[in-house]
């Protein structure tokens, strides 16, 4: 009997966090900032690979010459390994440049829709809310539709809700949780 009153009292509901964020208007110039900004460092890195490309073979003919010096040919290995070494280093900055500018870029948007979700929880008197969608498929394996919350969610960001596409469902259903 207390366990029916205790859930009679606390409610749980549910959406699904990243089809909200990725229904988001700002999202389409999110992903174009990223996209170019990732073309960008694509470009510095085949720019460096070129470089090194090019002193493998300009030590690879200096190898073929019988006069090349024993100390030329240690400079230019130096050289291309000193060149390599920052060119991985390099290429793991970029990536994690990338990855902060991705994190920069979208933990905004993820406050904002948390924050949206928070107020609708306490407006409609939820215990606490689960993310119904996640990458590997959702927590909520069942639950009634009235406790899903993304629309209400939708409402409060004052963004229209997607429309499912056939098949779908709801965001929260697409990402797992319906």
């Amino acid at each position: 009997m207390a366990m029916t009153a205790w859930s009679q009292e606390f409610k749980v509901g549910y959406t699904s966090i990243d089809a909200i964020v990725f229904s988001m208007p700002e999202i389409p110039q999110i992903n174009a900032d990223l996209q170019v900004y990732q073309k960008q460092l694509a470009s510095q890195v085949e720019s460096k690979q070129k470089t090194i490309d090019a002193k493998i073979a300009e030590y690879q003919q200096l190898a073929q010459q019988p006069t090349v010096s024993p100390t030329v040919m240690q400079e230019k290995e130096t050289e291309i390994r000193k060149l390599q070494a920052d060119f991985q280093n390099f290429s793991q900055k970029a990536d994690e440049s990338l990855s902060n500018k991705s994190n920069n870029s979208f933990n905004p948007i993820y406050a904002k829709v948390q924050n949206a979700i928070e107020e609708v929880r306490k407006e409609k008197g939820y215990g606490m809310i689960i993310n119904a969608g996640t990458e590997t498929g959702g927590i909520v394996l069942a639950a009634r539709e009235e406790d899903n919350i993304t629309k209400a969610v939708f409402e409060k960001l004052g963004v229209p809700m997607p429309t499912p596409k056939e098949g779908e469902g709801t965001p929260a259903a697409k990402s797992g949780g319906n």
